[in-house]
């Protein structure tokens, strides 16, 4: 369909973005252990495509950017997830939280302490979660 954004494309990333305003941004704030002092850069790649990575700039606990192309340095990424495409779609879709994939390891912490996943945990959920409202094409 021409009207669903590939998954994890500068498109869906744009659009990723544009969703985390109102409502949900406050219930992503809400989540984070200290978001006042949430000032990170989240990672999320697909394990058996290399290509397929983005990246999603938060600061003070609300998103500010998110990309496919304009990706940080490792070293400033907080934290990073690797899965394949139908595990971050189960949690997209609310079948399985994203934090049971990871505490599960269908989902992998590549980057980060686990202890920091385990305190924002809910955000991860909420954050991953909310793709599920985004038209997105599944079959990259």
């Amino acid at each position: 369909m021409t009207d669903q954004l590939k998954f994890f494309s500068e498109e869906w990333c744009a659009a990723a973005a544009a969703a985390h305003q109102g409502e949900l941004a406050v219930r992503q704030s809400k989540t984070l252990k200290d978001p006042a002092n949430f000032n990170r850069i989240l990672g999320f790649g697909v394990t058996d495509r290399p290509d397929l990575v983005t990246q999603v700039e938060i600061v003070a606990g609300r998103v500010v950017s998110w990309s496919a192309t304009n990706l940080h340095p490792e070293d400033q990424v907080f934290a990073s997830f690797q899965g394949k495409v139908e595990h971050f779609r189960e949690a997209a879709e609310g079948r399985t939280p994203a934090a049971n994939l990871v505490m599960g390891g269908k989902v992998r912490l590549v980057r980060g302490t686990m202890k920091d996943a385990i305190e924002n945990a809910r955000a991860l959920n909420v954050l991953i979660g909310a793709w599920g409202d985004l038209p997105t094409d599944w079959d990259v």
